[in-house]
């Protein structure tokens, strides 16, 4: 029988449910409720103790949220437990039926969306709180403020600055779990901004939260960064408009107005 069949059908159906994570486009997770290995469009989904609470299509982003449930140690989860993942874990989930074949005309996409979340209610168990693509797209940015400071990120599409233009290699000396050491150049410059090295084949980010020398203490500790590891440094801005001009040379792109009025239309004083 077909799929379509099977999902008609009052009593022939065993279905099958199958989840694909996928992350930075080479990292990829799959599991499936049955109690042996599947195999679908080339990708083999292994047996877990896996579930969700169900799809819904309300419109709303909090109510639609699938919360899928899993053993602790699920393999995708695990990075929660430190620092999430620098970039999104994307979901995919399938529906299907045993004994059917690995076509795409076997099986059916119920629900596509990323994990925003996972918490451990319990200790034998994880819940992956997961929301659709539509509802992270609908998700509210952060308002351009009329401001002194600069409101833009360092090296983001506002600011322009060319982060390869500033990038230095460096190789970690120590580490304590919350900061490393490293051995670069241009120390005093790094505070604010961020650090990149390779994990698995993909790029991992960590901020960069205060300086001290050769040392930089890492939003989100170490985890994942080795001794004599190599790291790829970007210096920060404080977004002042003297950082921007001497560090930067970035004046034409400063999106803050440094010559506001010291005096506010809102403070109680008719004339302004």
């Amino acid at each position: 029988m077909s799929f379509a069949a099977l999902e008609k059908s009052i009593a022939d159906g065993a279905p099958v449910r199958l989840y694909l994570f996928e992350l930075g486009g080479n990292q990829r997770w799959a599991y499936c409720t049955a109690d042996r290995a599947v195999a679908m469009l080339g990708i083999t989904y292994q047996p877990a103790a896996i579930s969700d609470d169900g799809i819904r299509m309300t419109g709303e982003a909090s109510a639609d949220t699938l919360r899928i449930t899993a053993p602790a140690d699920l393999a995708v989860a695990v990075p929660w437990r430190t620092v999430p993942p620098s970039d999104e874990v994307f979901v995919t989930i399938r529906d299907t039926h045993h004994g059917l074949g690995s076509t795409a005309a076997d099986s059916d996409v119920v629900w596509v969306g990323s994990i925003s979340g996972v918490r451990w209610p319990q200790d034998d168990r994880c819940e992956l709180s997961c929301e659709t693509l539509s509802a992270s797209m609908r998700r509210p940015g952060l308002k351009l403020t009329y401001q002194r400071s600069c409101p833009h990120s360092v090296y983001d599409a506002e600011c322009r600055v060319s982060r390869v233009l500033h990038a230095q290699t460096a190789t970690i000396t120590s580490l304590d779990g919350a900061a490393i050491v490293h051995n670069a150049a241009g120390a005093g410059t790094y505070a604010g901004g961020f650090i990149e090295w390779q994990l698995s084949g993909r790029t991992e980010r960590r901020g960069i939260d205060t300086e001290a020398g050769q040392k930089l203490t890492l939003l989100g500790g170490t985890a994942g960064l080795a001794v004599g590891g190599n790291v790829t440094l970007y210096p920060g801005c404080d977004g002042t408009s003297t950082m921007c001009d001497g560090r930067f040379a970035n004046m034409p792109n400063y999106g803050g107005f440094r010559h506001m009025p010291g005096k506010s239309p809102f403070d109680g004083d008719p004339v302004f």
